[in-house]
């Protein structure tokens, strides 16, 4: 009852996000296909590509295997699995945004109070979720034809990121079920979904003996697609009864509990709040512990994993050729710093400036906000508990991963050099986010994640040869990048910690002088 009107206001409240998020996946898609058509514009050469490179454990275990040495089989292999990735990450959180989290806030009370059915809030927030993956399907499938990419594989890529977005929906609306607050039930969701697809990354890894494993994965039957590799579109029958299935449990639990609760109860906590919990810095720390510590250790994955893989790979590479493009961007000829500076670089410069950002614009979610103010704290003091977490949690995330890439090789000061000069950049892009978290309101959690991703707009711009160089030294990115336009050095560093420095004070004098508003 009433569920067209609600689908009406999801798609009126989520004007900018929804279309924003399905416009950058594909500008991604886009950006990946011109890459590869001038990074390996040879037959030979993405045959070797296929034959080699895409073999090594660790892209196997990140990207998946390749199922062709066609220009879109090659871009399928290195970013449809990241497609899938990042539309199941969109997903879950929107989801989570218009059901548990409308209830935390008592809308989804208030809905309730006019003629709306039970079920109708999830109704319409699956319907939305899935269209807009709909939606997505058919762009990336437009941009690979744009591309002169046959139809048949730029339509698999679509709908393997299409079904990446379903399945993350639908894990999505079982666990808010499961559970009273919208970041626990987004947090579950979202670390099923990469667990599988870790699990899945596991049996690639394994070889022929462990493929059966992938097949017990959702993520394992999306990437058996084979997209511009002789597709298999029966794959896509499987995804469809799993998201099924969940989304009819969903609705069965959603029967079972009362709004605003959840089946599990949340755990009692301890009669006396410990004394660390006085202070804004115990209470921040208590809100960013979990997702740091989860940080930390993938970081300690990841980094283990190149470092442990990454001599196979240099190796393959230099056989192939291959860093001779690479030797030339960075200005060394020696394969294991170009290897990790390009590796490290591609990972950790976005993923860790993500986190930055996210941890940022999380003040203006907290719950304790107002508790605190109300006592004896500055508004300053409440921001730089965050602050703490949004610039010191990186710090442990980069040296972690650069103690894991010196496992390989015993160079533990080589692997941390490549990490934490990556540092000050990033602190750039929290600091940005800080300001405009200070100076404006609603827009500023837009204008944060805004200037990520033009940073790396530009820098693909670049990459494809669109941009100048002048142009992408405009990015704080361009300052620490792994090519020869970067000067890494103290200079260089110290006056990318002052502008992040400056971005800092400047959110803090805007916060002073503006209403705090939800």
């Amino acid at each position: 009852m009433n569920t067209a009107a609600l689908i009406r206001l999801i798609l009126r409240r989520d004007r900018v996000w929804q279309p924003l998020w399905i416009v950058l996946v594909t500008l991604f898609v886009a950006t990946t296909v011109a890459t590869i058509r001038q990074l390996l514009p040879a037959p030979e050469a993405r045959l070797h590509y296929v034959n080699e490179v895409a073999a090594n454990p660790v892209i196997l275990l990140m990207q998946g295997p390749a199922y062709g040495d066609s220009l879109g089989a090659v871009a399928a292999q290195q970013r449809g699995a990241a497609t899938m990735i990042f539309a199941a990450l969109a997903s879950v959180i929107l989801l989570v945004k218009h059901t548990r989290s409308d209830e935390e806030q008592g809308r989804r009370e208030l809905v309730g109070s006019a003629a709306v059915g039970r079920h109708a809030p999830l109704t319409a927030a699956l319907t939305v979720v899935l269209g807009a993956n709909l939606v997505l399907a058919a762009l990336i499938a437009m941009v690979g034809v744009s591309a002169d990419l046959p139809l048949a594989g730029s339509l698999a890529w679509g709908l393997m990121a299409a079904s990446g977005g379903w399945a993350g929906a639908a894990l999505a609306a079982v666990a808010v079920q499961m559970t009273q607050s919208a970041r626990l039930a987004g947090a579950w969701a979202f670390t099923v979904f990469f667990g599988a697809y870790l699990v899945r990354g596991v049996s690639d890894v394994g070889g022929p003996g462990m493929e059966w494993l992938g097949w017990l994965m959702p993520s394992g039957w999306i990437l058996r697609a084979h997209a511009f590799g002789g597709e298999q579109w029966w794959v896509f029958m499987p995804v469809a009864a799993f998201v099924t299935a969940l989304i009819m449990v969903a609705y069965v639990l959603s029967a079972r509990r009362d709004i605003a609760a959840g089946l599990v109860p949340p755990r009692p906590g301890p009669a006396h709040a410990p004394k660390s919990l006085r202070g804004p810095l115990g209470l921040a720390w208590r809100t960013h512990r979990g997702m740091a510590l989860a940080w930390i250790a993938g970081a300690a994955f990841i980094g283990a994993a190149i470092g442990l893989g990454g001599q196979t790979a240099i190796e393959t590479f230099g056989r192939s050729g291959a860093l001779d493009f690479w030797a030339e961007r960075t200005g060394t000829d020696d394969p294991t710093e170009i290897f990790f500076r390009l590796v490290v670089y591609k990972l950790a410069m976005y993923s860790v400036s993500l986190y930055a950002i996210m941890t940022v614009l999380r003040l203006r979610g907290d719950e304790a906000t107002e508790l605190l103010l109300a006592g004896p704290v500055s508004r300053a003091r409440w921001v730089a508990s965050h602050l703490v977490f949004a610039l010191g949690v990186p710090v442990a995330v980069l040296v972690t991963a650069g103690l894991g890439l010196s496992l390989g090789s015993g160079d533990v000061a080589g692997g941390l050099a490549i990490t934490t000069l990556l540092l000050p950049a990033i602190w750039v892009m929290a600091g940005i986010a800080v300001a405009a978290f200070g100076l404006f309101r609603r827009a500023g959690a837009v204008v944060g994640w805004t200037a990520l991703v033009l940073a790396i707009a530009v820098e693909v711009g670049w990459e494809v040869g669109l941009l100048s160089d002048a142009f992408f030294m405009v990015s704080p990115l361009a300052h620490v990048h792994y090519s020869t336009l970067a000067d890494p050095g103290p200079g260089t560093l110290l006056g990318l910690t002052l502008v992040a420095a400056g971005f800092t004070a400047t959110g803090l004098y805007g916060l002073r002088r503006r209403d705090l508003t939800v």
